[in-house]
């Protein structure tokens, strides 16, 4: 079952006020969704680089991922790079054309060329289809990009206990800014 299916049981037991919060919720999560690939670009780039120029101090390496993160490339282009140095495959980059199209229909276009379908349930039903399969094609394709750098990440001493420890460590500093 994908997220759509459970998306809609929620929907169809809101009111009026609660269905629009849920469209746009699910609008967000579609966005936030790509924002994560995004990262996962990101790191994808920085890891590979890192490793090809056989980096050896901290500097050296803070630069080469300061310029990855603070780049003004389109995701189009990062995926480009990503395309020239991981072998992905047909399947995998089929994938991550059409996340991409999406995504930039979304960000771009989605509202202003939909807006109509959110004056009727079966148009906010399609909106909420179009968001969960968004949701669910690039949380797939996130995941199966972890793949191909997961030997990066092992070298680099990014087990997934450690991943956890940051995490955690992360959630812990932020909580303690509500004191």
């Amino acid at each position: 079952m994908g997220r759509y299916e459970d998306v809609l049981d929620e929907y169809l037991n809101e009111d009026e006020d609660g269905k629009a919060r849920l469209i746009y919720a699910q609008f967000g999560l579609a966005i936030y969704c790509t924002n994560c690939l995004e990262e996962t670009f990101s790191i994808m780039i920085w890891t590979n680089r890192i490793f090809k120029q056989r980096l050896k101090t901290t500097e050296e390496v803070k630069a080469i991922i300061d310029e990855v993160e603070n780049t003004k490339k389109t995701m189009g282009q990062l995926l480009q790079e990503i395309k020239e140095n991981y072998g992905l495959s047909e399947i995998h980059q089929q994938l991550l054309k059409k996340v991409l199209a999406k995504r930039n229909y979304l960000i771009h276009k989605y509202f202003r060329l939909e807006i109509n379908k959110f004056y009727s349930e079966t148009g906010q039903k399609e909106m909420l289809k179009y968001f969960g399969d968004s949701i669910d094609e690039t949380m797939l394709i996130d995941a199966e990009l972890q793949h191909y750098f997961e030997h990066y990440k092992l070298k680099l001493g990014f087990d997934d206990n450690k991943i956890s420890e940051l995490v955690a460590k992360m959630k812990e500093e932020e909580r303690k800014r509500d004191n």
